[in-house]
């Protein structure tokens, strides 16, 4: 039998082996009739479990020499488009290449000829939505279908996109910018004209896209801190703008989007059905935010449901989520059924709406506002744009958007927006396939080449942004390198015209059906115009990014409001005080700000993706900490008349008494704000003090921008699921919802969730660890103490080839002799009796549960013995008469502890490791209760 079996795996192995050796090679050969140069490699870049464990890979990889794997290894990678820039597309030759592995053929490409003509050619080279199934988690939406599904998708979802819609997102982008620069003053008591460092801009900007989006696509006022809702809220809504979770709720809604965002990678990888019983706390996190957040939608869901029933008109504003219910629900949304989204859908649609309004908006804003922090020449040019437009007194909420938005996209603001696009898009690849249905030809570098029906594309916008075929370059002045593309440069904006870069332009090969969206162009007609295809930040084509004039609206809004009256320069305090900035001379004022220029450069170069890319700012545990502070802070304050009394508080309430408020909050980082310097003529010579002084001017506000932890793993990046036809897909899809939702109602109903839970807080306790050691060193004495004996055979089964099987049980005889009570006693006194003497008395934890008169209070002590004491004691008495061989006067007999010492695991040596064990768990529980 046992070589039956053996075979079968021997025949199974050969025929992967065989399996994988083949596509290999079928896909090199396909690689290899591209004419394209390619690249061969163990396994592709996307494959998951390559993903999730290339971290481990990589080293061993890279531990042989260096020419084995040089020329590949890059490509297996995450970030590497953002890491290499163009060096190996400059070390092969040619702007596409392929990737050849056993299961997958891709071609990687940076060729804006190439992109054009894909981008265009929607049913030839239809989006790789396989790799967007992480977006497709709370529904399918306009993002993660493709053919009629998708059509029927855009077709709904499109009707919010319009110019009546930017203008309200102009108004109130300036509004919550207003309100961003408002919470800096008010902190902590600021007033104008000092100056603060702010720590907090990557998360600022995430609360600001969110308060926009969330008012202009939803009819959510969010609020910023010291906020509060207007009276005439409606009380339906109250409760995602409110800063406390209402009643049913863990978390705000904001809180609730902003962790299924940091937790995508845990709700793809992980069932949701068992989130909220794995012992970790990124997966309550996980089960938390999710569950908090499908509540909300379902909620708000239902109230356009109710709103729209009723005949009550929409609300000035997108209203993206009352758009997709009127389409299903709504008097005027047609009797059929073939374009009505279903409610997971509808759900869906907000979902990736509010994640394409949000983040990727708030990471434009971050890395500009950090370039123009970095580059003060190009911050004193938007300055004199905006000057020029509104001038320093106008007031932003008078500004008309019809008057102004084109003046803007097409001065400075606009071009520092584009210079920030083109260097750091929010996606740096766009997935795309050739149809499953035949080969398709496009011409590469003025050639024809012929792609294999299949075959998957990646779109690398970073590098095509970055490409000096496209672009007018000249030398940098920054670094020396030959091009300036790596350059923060917005002034690239009003060089030459497209025709003179580049090769003959693309015939445009554009579909008839009108998509709906913005149909301009990315940029102004008054500047410079890319080759099409070379800057692609939302996309290009039938499949472009619907939401790309309300973003650009949204960035230049933002920027016009914060310059208008103030400058951003980089923080210097890691190297030197105000006072000793005031000291220094010209000379070392442009260092000092040269150090901060070039940590501020390092860091925007190990920025990292997992849905867009992102630059994290602030230091995330000093972040935690100082979160779990203010909490602390805020309890203690609400409950000062339980706790003031305690003795253990007195320095703490004293303190808050002295400063009249928050000790806590008084020590955390100052923002420094103030008014911007007059802003001169560029005709007039900068000074070097001035452009690279440190953040302690007399006018300035201040980013600080410190290094941090990268995030790994891209959105093109994604464990992919197997490639269907869309209808098919969507099918599947729903019935997968069906029986995932059937599976989790009889998970529910069977009781083991109590179970569970009740197991789990019984075992995590040290009390329970105890008990455990205790247990594995009684399973390997029990044979020595109650030796097996025979009982009974289960006779054979020759229909199943299974012998004669004898069955032995514990000889419950023993018991009588004292051949087992003599070495049982024995283990009893050294681990259970003494050590439980000793833990009860040397009671560590019962001295902090005194009474007044100083005797102990055991039922208010954290444990009856003490688990500390118990381990020493038991480690003591096991060294003493284990290794010793101490007998206490022949109290304890020889041979019983030589009987012990060769049945325990180790000998006397386990049970020091199965104390020290112990040990550190006790001290552990008592830190964290601490």
């Amino acid at each position: 039998m046992v070589s039956s079996v053996l075979a079968g795996v021997g025949v199974a192995l050969a025929f992967s082996v065989y399996v994988i050796a083949s596509g290999w090679r079928s896909n090199i050969e396909k690689a290899r009739k591209t004419g394209l140069p390619y690249i061969v490699v163990p396994i592709h870049p996307f494959n998951p479990a390559w993903q999730l464990t290339f971290w481990f890979w990589k080293p061993l990889i890279m531990a042989f020499p260096k020419s084995w794997w040089e020329d590949w290894l890059f490509i297996l990678l995450p970030n590497w488009e953002y890491v290499t820039r163009q060096e190996h597309f400059e070390r092969l030759g040619s702007d596409s290449f392929v990737v050849a592995s056993p299961g997958d053929l891709t071609m990687f490409t940076n060729d804006a000829d190439a992109i054009h003509q894909i981008t265009t050619k929607r049913e030839a080279f239809p989006k790789d939505i396989a790799r967007y199934g992480v977006l497709a988690m709370f529904g399918t939406n306009v993002l993660t279908t493709e053919g009629s599904v998708w059509r029927m998708h855009r077709k709904v979802t499109s009707a919010s996109f319009n110019e009546k819609n930017a203008a309200h997102t102009f108004a109130e982008a300036i509004r919550q910018t207003r309100g961003m620069i408002d919470l800096y003053f008010r902190m902590d008591g600021g007033t104008p004209g000092s100056t603060k460092t702010i720590t907090t801009l990557e998360h600022d900007t995430m609360t600001w896209a969110l308060n926009i989006i969330g008012y202009v696509g939803f009819g959510l006022r969010l609020l910023w801190p010291g906020q509060e809702l207007p009276e005439d809220t409606d009380p339906k809504l109250a409760k995602y703008g409110s800063h406390d979770p209402p009643p049913g709720f863990t978390l705000t809604f904001g809180e609730s989007l902003a962790g299924v965002l940091d937790s995508l990678v845990t709700l793809l990888v992980v069932n949701w059905g068992l989130l909220k019983y794995l012992p970790f706390s990124f997966a309550e996190k996980a089960h938390v935010a999710k569950e908090d957040y499908l509540n909300y939608m379902a909620e708000f869901l239902h109230d356009k449901m109710d709103d729209v029933q009723a005949g009550i008109p929409p609300k000035d504003g997108m209203d993206i989520m009352g758009q997709l219910v009127r389409s299903k629900y709504g008097k005027d949304g047609g009797s059929s059924t073939a374009n009505k989204l279903e409610d997971s859908e509808i759900i869906g649609n907000a979902f990736i709406m509010t994640l394409a309004g949000h983040e990727t908006t708030a990471n434009a804003l971050h890395f500009t506002l950090v370039e123009l922090a970095n580059n003060p020449l190009a911050q004193r040019q938007l300055q004199k744009d905006i000057d020029q437009l509104f001038g320093e007194s106008s007031d932003p909420a008078a500004w008309d958007y019809d008057k102004s938005v084109n003046a803007m996209l097409g001065s400075h603001i606009g071009a520092c927006v584009n210079e920030t696009l083109r260097m750091m898009p929010a996606v740096t690849q766009i997935p795309k396939i050739v149809s499953a249905d035949s080969d398709q030809p496009l011409v590469i570098g003025g050639e024809k080449r012929v792609l294999p029906a299949g075959m998957s594309i990646t779109l690398v916008t970073l590098c095509a942004q970055r490409n000096p075929r496209w672009w007018p370059t000249k030398p940098s002045e920054r670094t020396g390198a030959p091009t300036d593309l790596d350059d923060y440069d917005p002034e690239r904006w009003y060089r030459v015209d497209s025709s003179r870069v580049g090769g003959a332009e693309v015939e445009e090969e554009v579909e008839g059906e009108d998509y709906g969206g913005y149909q301009g162009e990315n940029t102004s007609a008054s500047m410079f115009r890319p080759a099409r295809g070379s800057f692609i930040p939302f996309s290009d084509g039938p499949r472009s990014c619907l939401g790309r004039r309300i973003a650009m609206v949204e960035l230049i809004a933002a920027l016009a409001v914060i310059f208008q009256k103030y400058s951003i320069e980089l923080a210097v305090e890691e190297w030197a005080s105000d006072e000793q900035v005031e000291k220094m001379g010209v000379q070392e004022r442009r260092e000092l700000y040269r150090r901060a220029q070039e940590k501020c450069r390092a860091t925007i170069d190990e920025a990292t993706t997992i849905i867009t890319l992102k630059l994290n700012g602030g230091n995330i545990d000093n972040l935690r900490k100082i979160d779990l502070e203010l909490q602390l802070d805020e309890l203690l304050g609400e409950n000062a008349a339980q706790y003031q009394a305690d003795p253990k508080f007195a320095s703490y309430y004293s303190s808050r008494a002295r400063t009249a408020g928050s000790p806590i909050k008084r020590e955390l980082p100052e923002l420094k704000v103030s008014r911007r310097r007059a802003t001169k003529s560029l005709e007039e010579p900068v000074d070097a003090e001035e452009d690279e002084e440190s953040s302690h001017g007399a006018s300035t506000a201040t980013a600080l921008v410190t290094q941090t932890p990268g995030r790994a793993l891209s959105l093109a990046r994604r464990i992919p699921l197997p490639a269907t036809p869309a209808d098919v897909a969507h099918a599947v899809d729903r019935g997968t919802v069906a029986v995932r939702e059937r599976v989790t109602s009889l998970y529910q109903e069977s009781g083991i969730t109590e179970a569970t839970q009740a197991t789990r807080e019984s075992l995590s306790t040290v009390t329970a660890v105890l008990f455990v050691v205790a247990a594995f060193e009684l399973v390997f004495i029990r044979p020595e103490l109650l030796p097996n004996t025979y009982a009974f055979t289960i006779p054979a089964v020759y229909v199943l080839g299974t012998p004669d099987f004898p069955i032995f049980v514990p000889d419950m005889f023993a018991l009588l002799t004292a051949n087992f009570w003599s070495p049982a006693l024995t283990w009893a006194l050294t681990s259970l009796i003494l050590p439980s003497f000793f833990g009860y008395f040397f009671n560590l934890s019962a001295a902090h549960h005194t009474t007044g008169r100083g005797r102990s209070r055991a039922s208010q002590s954290d444990y009856v013995v003490d688990p500390l004491t118990f381990s020493i004691a038991k480690a003591l008495a096991t060294y003493v008469v284990y290794a010793q061989g101490v007998t206490f006067g022949g109290v304890i007999s020889p041979d019983a502890v030589s009987r012990l010492n060769s049945a325990l695991y180790s000998g006397w040596k386990g049970v020091l490791v199965g104390t020290a064990i112990t040990g550190l768990t006790s001290v552990y529980d008592a830190v964290l209760r601490k």
